[in-house]
């Protein structure tokens, strides 16, 4: 570029143009006679093009391009470097959940996830598990234990408030395990605080005093408190009846917002918003809204369709299908497993020591895993698991043994063919049809061939109900020599992984010629159908065991009736004494050696066949951000970190 021409026009001589230039035009001369400067104004810049060629434009324009983009990428580097994307306050999270919500209250929620679930995010107790399963204070500020391991001395947070703006204090704790303990109210906490004293020492401090020590006291302190003015004038009997079951106030993070029913009154979703009195770190999102449903199948689809950003739980094949492009899933043990639970009550031939011998031994443990969860878990042979405090480890635990199982029913069953099992329950089944059969011959008015026409379609109907609950795959059955066939009814909610691990049962058991059927029962109607009554011969379900392994609610006899969970109905005093000793103990050792004892009872009693320990599958949607689920001792402990949750962002600048 000749730069003589770009700047001649800038150049000063005696105050006047410089004559021995060329002249292009008369604006250019007018240019330098207004402004004879060396370095243009921005005014002059505008005229630029006019003195440069179209080469010389491209030229200056490219460098302009070049440093205008090396300023811009500069500027984004040193923009990303020093602000970084941090969460931000904002966003409608929403769920699915399997069920309804009945008592959004500590004193019940232990008997339905759902309740469960949502009590978790509306009350706070004295002490909570972090994410990675550590027992803090919450409410409490600071506690001591005595010596004799049988009183606590526990101090409140006097800055806590409900979500309605009172204050909590030690008269709210007292009132809380007044409460539970008050058998007219029908806690299934009712046993783990019967005996326990409760004083309040100060507006904010309280004193436990134990009987006995009792080793998991802390683990049931962080039941939710109750806010006692919005309780006191409910009589205990109607507590279970009151609003405020499904419209609580709490002091945890989240308070009711609002809920919609369809025409039936079922609650179609439950929306909670932030408390505004709460004590610790507000959460980052704004609304949390739960829709419900009646199955995995329903909860889905809902997924999938962006009804929903989250699925409480699903099971494998479910997750599995969802999982993708949008959707995380994200997978934690719980301790928990899965058992063949018999109820000697409603089949006498469970009372048998034998025979759940025989039972047991028939079952493939790693086959029903495989068929039940695509071995995603793993098998157990005890409701101690492993690694938990007091597993036993010397028990010699019986596995798949068919010829054994064959040698202990021939004593008492002898082997059938489907014919004569065919002909045996024809005729038994038809004498309970001989009263309308004789009803309809003694009926003279009608003639002969109506009458035989009658007695042939209940003789035809009889034949047909035997043949379609016959399996074509069972080679063989089983009768004692009273003629009664061996049979056994297995009972379990209607999800595909328990479906598929009865039908996987039921095909083992009747390879043994013990004739074998299924009842499925809809997750929210297992409770009311068959769990209150114990109605069922053998009970093909999951127990939750918690945050301490303590095994007394599942196994100790003041348990075998509802609330309580001792589903076996398992009635044995030296394990009921196993139990209380292992509460009462402080030492962890003594704990543990008591633990094994019990083991050794149940191994030999078999009043359970303990089959294996899932794997829990949370799905929620990438958006979803700060999700970490570490360790969890309930399906509500995946939101232990909800706090952390986000769905907004926002650029910060890092020396913040």
């Amino acid at each position: 570029m000749n730069l003589s021409k770009l700047f001649f026009w800038i150049k000063k001589k005696q105050g006047s143009l410089d004559v021995s230039m060329p002249s292009r035009n008369f604006d250019q001369k007018l240019i330098k006679k207004l402004q004879p400067r060396v370095i243009p104004s921005w005014s002059q810049f505008r005229y630029l093009g006019s003195f440069l060629t179209k080469k010389e434009k491209q030229i200056v324009s490219g460098a302009l391009g070049v440093f205008l983009l090396t300023i811009a990428t500069w500027s984004t580097i040193w923009f990303l470097k020093n602000f970084t994307i941090v969460p931000a306050n904002g966003g409608e999270y929403s769920e699915a959940l399997i069920g309804q919500p009945k008592y959004i209250n500590p004193l019940f929620s232990s008997a339905n996830d759902v309740d469960g679930d949502l009590t978790s995010l509306i009350y706070t107790g004295l002490f909570k598990y972090t994410n990675q399963q550590k027992l803090i204070p919450d409410l409490a500020s600071e506690y001591t234990i005595e010596e004799d391991g049988k009183t606590y001395d526990i101090k409140l947070r006097e800055d806590i408030k409900w979500s309605d703006g009172e204050p909590l204090t030690a008269d709210d704790v007292v009132f809380t395990f007044q409460t539970i303990q008050d058998q007219e109210v029908g806690s299934p906490l009712y046993s783990a605080f019967q005996g326990i004293a409760i004083e309040q020492t100060g507006d904010f401090s309280v004193k436990f005093v134990l009987k006995e020590p009792f080793a998991p006291f802390l683990n049931s302190l962080t039941a939710g408190i109750l806010p006692q003015h919005t309780w006191v004038n409910i009589p205990p009997s109607a507590i279970r009846l009151a609003k405020t079951n499904i419209q609580p106030v709490g002091s945890g993070p989240w308070k009711f917002d609002k809920l919609t029913k369809d025409s039936s009154g079922n609650i179609n979703s439950y929306t909670l918003e932030r408390n505004n009195f709460y004590y610790q770190k507000a959460p980052y999102l704004k609304t949390l809204t739960f829709k419900f449903y009646t199955d995995f199948t329903q909860a889905a689809t809902a997924l999938k369709s962006q009804d929903v950003m989250a699925a409480s739980f699903l099971p494998n094949d479910l997750a599995d299908k969802v999982a993708g492009k949008n959707f995380s899933p994200y997978k934690f043990e719980l301790p928990q497993y899965t058992a063949l639970f018999f109820n000697s009550d409603t089949a006498s031939v469970l009372k048998d020591n034998d025979f759940r011998l025989a039972l047991n031994l028939a079952l493939d443990k790693n086959k029903i895993l495989e068929e039940a969860l695509g071995n995603k878990g793993e098998t157990i042979n005890s409701p101690i698991l492993k690694g938990a405090l007091g597993y036993n480890t010397e028990i010699n635990f019986p596995g798949l043994d068919t010829e054994k199982t064959n040698q202990i029913l021939t004593k008492t069953w002898s082997k059938i063919q489907p014919e004569e099992y065919f002909k045996t329950e024809y005729e038994a089944l038809l004498k309970t049809k001989q009263a309308d059969i004789e009803a309809i011959k003694k009926n003279t008015t009608t003639p002969e061939e109506e009458i035989a026409a009658a007695v042939k379609k209940i003789e035809d109907d009889v034949a047909e109900s035997i043949r379609q609950e016959m399996d074509p795959d069972q080679s063989f059955y089983r009768k004692n020599k009273n003629n009664e066939i061996l049979s056994i009814s297995i009972t379990t909610v209607d999800t595909s992984e328990y479906q598929q691990a009865a039908l996987t049962i039921a095909k083992m058991w009747r390879a043994m010629g013990i004739k074998t059927t299924i009842q499925t029962i809809g997750s929210n109607q297992i409770v009311k159908d068959i769990l209150r009554d114990r109605n069922y011969e053998v009970l093909l379900y999951g127990e939750i065991v918690g945050a301490d392994p303590d095994p007394y609610p599942f196994w100790h006899s003041s348990q075998i009736t509802y609330p309580g969970l001792n589903l076996a109905l398992f009635i044995n005093r030296t394990a009921d004494k196993l139990l209380e000793d292992a509460r009462a103990t402080t030492t962890e050792k003594v704990r543990a050696e008591q633990y094994e004892k019990f083991q050794e009872i149940l191994a030999k009693e078999i009043p359970a066949i303990f089959l294996y320990t899932p794997t829990y599958n949370f799905v929620a949607s990438k958006d979803i951000k700060g999700i970490k689920l570490e360790q969890a001792f309930s399906p509500s402990d995946r939101f232990n970190d909800l706090g952390n949750w986000y769905l907004k962002t926002k650029r910060q600048w890092s020396g913040f």
